[in-house]
């Protein structure tokens, strides 16, 4: 599981890049869940938790650069 920190210090296009491997990674674990090549499912919940860190992150920048604008 990555830390927060190194979410927040990724740019918005490194962040973009890293929430569309993350959600490529979890349909990989789904995947090999189904088809019984995992032994273990946690790895799917770590997946989901991080995708939605990232895109919090994300969320708040975007809102951020709205408020800035006005």
């Amino acid at each position: 599981m990555i830390k927060i920190t190194e979410i927040t210090s990724k740019t918005d296009q490194e962040l973009a890049a890293f929430i569309a491997a993350e959600q490529a990674a979890l349909a990989n674990a789904i995947i090999e869940s189904r088809t019984k090549e995992v032994k273990g499912v946690k790895i799917q919940s770590a997946h989901k938790k991080t995708i939605a860190r990232a895109l919090t992150i994300s969320r708040e920048r975007a809102i951020a650069k709205m408020e800035a604008a006005e």
